[in-house]
């Protein structure tokens, strides 16, 4: 009995197989050779492991997040933090997806949580950082009078202080490399990445 070659179980398999061939290979199955049933078995079940392996692909705005982690700019991010929580990573909601909503982030640094929040704004390329500051200890959670600068490098692009609730708010053109300094002098001071705020990344997700 003549039987097919792997080659062209795995074409059977994946549907590429010219239609008089795929005729001749199924009368050769349904006529009962055991090899080459096995054969076949074993291609459909390459094909299903492959098409499972797509389960666990990232998703690419989680990719980006964390190549963006290693961008030369973010090279001047202190380094004492931890990213407790960013809402990019949770699943959208359905009938949101691919739109553009506010993102937020929760950092944990050694003496403050710092919770974020950035907002689109409909003028072009702009953003509204909106923020708290908590202290880890003390009575007064409130890190009153702390200092918050966004910057691009080391170029400021907007500053103010967190009020008696530790609260701030920030209005800024989007840019790449962008970071959020908090408290202190340079070299002393928390510096934390700012991600999804790159220039037309507003425009892109239908907000213009």
């Amino acid at each position: 009995m003549k039987h097919f070659s792997e080659a062209q179980w795995a074409d059977f398999a994946r549907n590429v197989v010219a239609t008089t061939e795929k005729m001749d290979m199924q009368e050769h199955i349904h006529n009962g050779c055991q090899t080459c049933v096995n054969s076949l078995q074993l291609w459909q079940n390459v094909l299903s492991m492959a098409a499972g392996e797509k389960a666990f692909t990232p998703p690419s705005e989680t990719v980006r997040v964390v190549k963006s982690q290693f961008r030369a700019g973010v090279s001047q991010a202190s380094r004492s933090f931890r990213l407790l929580f960013d809402s990019s990573l949770q699943p959208a909601a359905a009938g949101i997806r691919g739109s553009f909503s506010a993102r937020q982030f929760l950092y944990e640094t050694e003496e403050y949580y710092i919770d974020l929040r950035i907002e689109p704004r409909r003028e072009a390329d702009r953003a509204c950082l909106v923020g708290q500051i908590l202290t880890r200890t003390g009575a007064d959670r409130a890190a009153c009078g702390v200092a918050v600068r966004i910057q691009e490098g080391k170029r400021s692009l907007a500053e103010t202080t967190a009020n008696r609730f530790g609260e701030f708010q920030l209005e800024f053109d989007g840019a790449d490399d962008l970071c959020i300094s908090i408290g202190g002098n340079e070299g002393n001071e928390i510096v934390l990445p700012l991600h999804g705020v790159q220039p037309n990344s507003f425009k892109t997700r239908g907000l213009h």
